[in-house]
């Protein structure tokens, strides 16, 4: 491959060595063990454990996602002006909000034992925690993807950034799941005692696998990034791109069915599985890891077929497993877990694929004058994240109280978590199929049944 100089100290098209892509993926998995407790564990422990009502807790999320999803913007452009310190500015911000998302994430697990069955204070608590850790994540999140979809201008090579990222983040996710089943059990800590310490073993992790990321990544390929005009316009410059335009409604559709699915994943698995806490952990063990496993082969698969036809096969594999899950009922422990060994094959096509497609849009030719900044493409996708997510706590906690399940009261109808934990994210995941399917979202290639066509 040739390289093209750039004219900002490096090459566009060189490709990303194997040292400096794990250097740089390694943070990928303390952001992801810090994000999934906060979708995950957050609703079981604040609203199972210490009884915070869930008529309470849906509004707080949500809230705390538009706040967080009005400072996304904003941390985007500042990401951007970090790059006029030189070709690892984005690093340096990132090293600037590490510890804010370090101590976010122990406050939201660690509330004070004084105000435990205190509803308002439990619910200003959960709020303040939430704000912090969202500012804290969205600041180093925002910055390192920018930084990644900066290290190469090659297809390809943007596919394997994202997918070596995304290896350590499912590994990630893997801790996540693995440290609270073990930290909370009866044997060990407990529920309360066993997330602080949760909380606190988050500082040495985050430290140890930040700091490759930090001094070893590699520098950026790109220029500075200048923005003209009026800042504000700026913010949402990138809207101007009709491929962005598409590939976030299709993110934010496809993203919703996860956010409802893992927010009600613990009550599913202890009402209608009739399962254990370990059996739990086990089912989300094996499915991250199985989605970490699959990234390979998704990218394998995007070199035939284009990343936006993968991502299509990634949705209808997705749909499948989860519509059999209909069949499961109490004892079905052994079947779910081969179902969820699928459902996670199609989350590596998930976390994987739109990362790398969002990198090639960046430079599109329908990105006019928006070329290029990549810090506000991305500032606006995590805004894009937090919106689907937002939409399916939204969706679940509510609806699913509505139905009939609702620890606070002692109602606990299993027909309720089917609907929710099944039903909804299949309904939503067909749609973000069919939307993928007939819409162009790649900038060098066609719709997805296009694809298919040929």
């Amino acid at each position: 491959m040739n390289a093209v100089t750039n004219g900002h100290g490096g090459n566009a098209s060189a490709r990303v060595s194997f040292s400096r892509l794990v250097a740089y993926s390694t943070l990928q998995l303390p952001l992801a063990m810090a994000a999934l407790p906060v979708v995950l564990n957050v609703s079981h422990f604040y609203g199972g454990v210490l009884k915070l009502s869930l008529e309470i807790m849906g509004p707080i999320f949500i809230i705390a996602r538009i706040v967080d999803a009005i400072q996304d913007p904003v941390i985007g452009l500042l990401s951007d002006r970090f790059t006029r310190r030189g070709n690892r500015g984005r690093l340096l911000f990132v090293g600037l909000m590490t510890p804010i998302l370090a101590a976010g994430f122990y406050m939201i697990f660690d509330p004070p034992d004084a105000w435990f069955g205190n509803q308002t204070l439990m619910a200003v608590w959960l709020m303040a925690a939430l704000l912090l850790v969202h500012l804290g994540y969205s600041g180093v999140s925002i910055s390192y993807h920018a930084h990644g979809a900066e290290l190469t201008d090659d297809y390809n090579e943007r596919t394997k950034v994202t997918v070596g990222r995304e290896v350590f983040g499912m590994l990630g996710f893997a801790v996540a799941v693995v440290l609270p089943t073990i930290l909370t059990s009866r044997q060990l800590f407990g529920d309360i005692q066993g997330y602080a310490v949760l909380g606190l073993l988050f500082l040495p992790i985050i430290i140890a696998f930040s700091a490759p990321t930090l001094f070893f990544a590699g520098p950026s390929v790109h220029p500075p990034v200048v923005h003209k005009g009026n800042p504000l316009l700026a913010f949402f410059a990138p809207l101007k791109n009709r491929l962005f335009r598409r590939l976030l409604l299709v993110f934010v559709v496809n993203g919703a069915a996860l956010g409802v699915a893992v927010t009600v994943m613990l009550f599913y698995v202890e009402h209608v599985l009739a399962g254990t806490k370990t059996q739990a952990g086990l089912i989300l063990l094996v499915y991250f890891f199985a989605g970490a496993a699959s990234v390979p082969m998704w990218l394998l698969l995007s070199r035939k077929l284009g990343k936006a036809a993968a991502w299509f096969v990634g949705m209808v594999l997705t749909v499948v497993a989860m519509a059999a899950a209909l069949m499961v009922g109490p004892g079905d422990f052994p079947l779910f877990l081969a179902i969820s060994v699928v459902t996670g094959i199609g989350l590596g096509a998930d976390y994987g694929l739109p990362p790398s497609i969002l990198a090639d849009v960046i430079n599109s030719e329908e990105g006019g004058d928006t070329q290029g900044k990549t810090g506000t493409y991305f500032g606006l996708w995590a805004l894009s994240t937090k919106l689907a997510t937002a939409i399916g706590a939204a969706l679940s906690l509510p609806v699913v109280a509505w139905l009939g399940f609702n620890p606070e009261k002692n109602q606990y109808s299993t027909s309720a978590l089917i609907i929710v934990y099944i039903g909804l994210p299949v309904a939503i995941k067909i749609i973000a199929a069919l939307l993928i399917w007939f819409v162009r979202i790649e900038a060098s290639r066609g719709a997805v049944r296009e694809a298919f066509g040929r």
